[in-house]
């Protein structure tokens, strides 16, 4: 097999993945990413979770070469997304991973079981309801690790199913990093731990608030069920 043929017929590609010294065109290195290492400080012995917007699979990767874990539920709504990563994942050999197609906007994660914790990285802001997702994860797991972007409190203006925040234009399906409605809600931060709060996540570590993300603010953290 012609690994570097087999790799640019399936490009462009968002995620860096190099296998025998072959690479993806992609820029982002998943597989080294700091919210992996942060994850498991939150929660070092989870065993299964559900990972939230796969995109090409290399979170999911990384979370399952983590010793504790036995399994990855891997959820991404593009298509082309999990046949790029079920090229990867075979030629890495990994068997502790499975990839789910789903539209988390019209599907429920509850159908899924239950798992140690949920993954949602880079996932929230790309909804227009999110209260509903943070509603079903708190129904499938009692910890959740988000990565997200948020309103800055000078921009949320809005008011939506009683939450502040902004709305946002996607690019719909043809971007592969945008979400895949025409608009998404992003809440204020002050709005996203309400809606933990709300749902029963007593815990909540703010691992890191980043007030200078390129593309606005951000936050990192982990939430917790008693």
């Amino acid at each position: 097999m012609n690994l570097q043929k087999e790799f640019d017929s399936r490009g462009p590609w968002v995620t860096k993945f190099e296998v025998n010294g072959v690479s993806s065109d992609g820029k982002f290195d998943a597989l080294n990413d700091v919210r992996i290492e942060q994850f498991f400080n939150e929660f070092p012995n989870v065993r299964t979770v559900l990972e939230l917007g796969s995109l090409e699979g290399g979170h999911s990767f990384a979370i399952a070469r983590n010793p504790a874990v036995e399994k990855v539920v891997a959820v991404e709504a593009r298509k082309a997304n999990i046949e790029k990563a079920s090229f990867i994942q075979n030629l890495l050999d990994i068997d502790n991973v499975e990839f789910i197609e789903m539209n988390l906007e019209r599907s429920k994660v509850t159908e899924l079981g239950q798992f140690d914790a949920v993954f949602c990285s880079g996932v929230l802001y790309h909804l227009g309801e999110p209260w509903k997702l943070i509603e079903q994860c708190s129904g499938v797991s009692p910890r959740i690790f988000i990565w997200s972007q948020y309103a800055c409190e000078k921009e949320a203006r809005k008011l939506s199913n009683g939450y502040r925040g902004k709305w946002w234009r996607e690019g719909g399906w043809g971007d592969p990093l945008s979400g895949v409605s025409k608009w998404s809600f992003w809440l204020s931060l002050g709005s996203l731990l309400e809606l933990l709060t709300v749902n029963e996540y007593d815990r909540i570590n703010i691992i890191e608030n980043n007030l200078t993300h390129p593309h606005g603010c951000a936050v990192t953290l982990s939430a917790e069920r008693s």
